[in-house]
């Protein structure tokens, strides 16, 4: 479903990243400003999609980059023994839509209803002609996805089923606030075979790595997708521990 005029100022496009440059606090920033929101507005469409729907297909032609404003997204490889493997989780003030000579690089889709701004590839690219600090601002959330993804890749290689689950825990208190309530309370917008693919491990494994950090009094789980983070220092030194 895509909706274009007054519906899409509900939304604004909204790209959040830790500066590239020294900040004050350190602290994902809004690197839009107002006229930047407005120059991608006029460019872009605002699709409304329900979750479990695909955006895009691994191979496909690039056309279009995805700003999410609202929900949480996918991207994951469908491997030759009939496994997945996510590659990574986008959050409200992402982009979406990593490619190669034009062709998308992974297949996404998205976890919960979602809310994006479907931005033409060609349009992103005379709006960067037009307004070099767009493009500084592009290069700073570039940055902060890789050291994502490098997070990811150390998260992974701990030893320890609980290290992996507990690292994951904490970057989603950081990387989703939207999931978090009073009393550390998280409430995760991804199913537990959606974090065994991403964690390399299997669903089984999650679920054991969660009681085992029950039983240690690092989290209270409240529901399946609802996890209190009772003792943070307790969950970093299960992860370091797992190295």
């Amino acid at each position: 479903m895509t909706e274009r005029g007054p519906a899409a100022t509900d939304y604004r496009p909204s790209i959040k990243a830790v500066p590239f440059m020294k900040g004050a606090a350190g602290e994902a920033i809004q690197l839009l400003s107002s006229a930047e929101q407005e120059a991608l507005i006029k460019v872009s469409r605002l699709i409304r999609l329900p979750k479990y729907t695909e955006l895009y297909t691994k191979g496909s032609e690039a056309r279009y980059i995805y700003n999410i404003v609202s929900g949480v997204a996918e991207t994951y490889h469908s491997m030759s023994n009939g496994s997945k493997r996510v590659t990574a989780f986008l959050f409200p003030h992402d982009l979406v839509g990593l490619a190669e000579n034009g062709a998308y690089v992974s297949n996404a889709q998205s976890l919960t209803p979602l809310v994006a701004y479907q931005i033409p590839v060609n349009a992103l690219r005379d709006a960067l002609v037009r307004d070099p600090k767009l493009d500084f601002g592009l290069l700073s959330k570039l940055c902060h996805d890789l050291r994502r993804s490098q997070y990811h890749t150390l998260t992974v290689s701990l030893n320890e089923a609980a290290a992996r689950v507990s690292s994951f825990l904490l970057w989603i208190k950081e990387a989703y606030p939207e999931g978090m309530s009073d009393g550390n309370e998280l409430t995760l917008p991804m199913a537990r075979h959606h974090i065994a693919d991403y964690l390399g491990l299997s669903t089984e494994s999650v679920s054991r790595a969660l009681l085992a950090l029950e039983q240690a009094g690092a989290i209270a789980r409240k529901s399946p997708r609802s996890v209190v983070l009772a003792d943070i220092p307790a969950l970093a030194g299960i992860a370091v521990q797992g190295a």
